[in-house]
C-alpha cells in the first residue's frame, strides 16, 4: 500500500518516490496545490477501490496522514 501511494504521489506530483516519507507534506511540496490534491485523492480512490470523505480529503495533507487514513478504509 505504501509503495502504491509513494508511486501516485511521485507522478502526480512530480516527485522521486525515494524522496517520500512521513515527513513529506502538502507545504513543502511545490507542486502540491489545490488543484493536483483533489487528483491525488480522486487516483487514490481509483487505485484502492475506496471513497473519501470531504473531511478525509482535508486531513491529507501529508504521506503519514494520506497512509493512514487510507489504511482505514482498507
Amino acid at each position: 500500500m505504501e509503495e502504491q501511494i509513494k508511486q501516485l504521489m511521485a507522478d502526480l506530483l512530480n516527485l522521486n518516490p525515494a524522496r517520500i516519507d512521513d515527513s513529506t507534506t502538502m507545504e513543502e511540496v511545490d507542486g502540491w496545490d489545490s488543484f493536483n490534491h483533489l487528483n491525488l485523492c480522486l487516483a487514490l480512490e481509483q487505485e484502492f477501490g475506496i471513497t473519501l470523505e470531504v473531511y478525509e480529503m482535508e486531513e491529507m495533507t501529508s504521506y503519514y496522514d494520506i497512509c493512514r487514513i487510507i489504511q482505514t478504509k482498507l
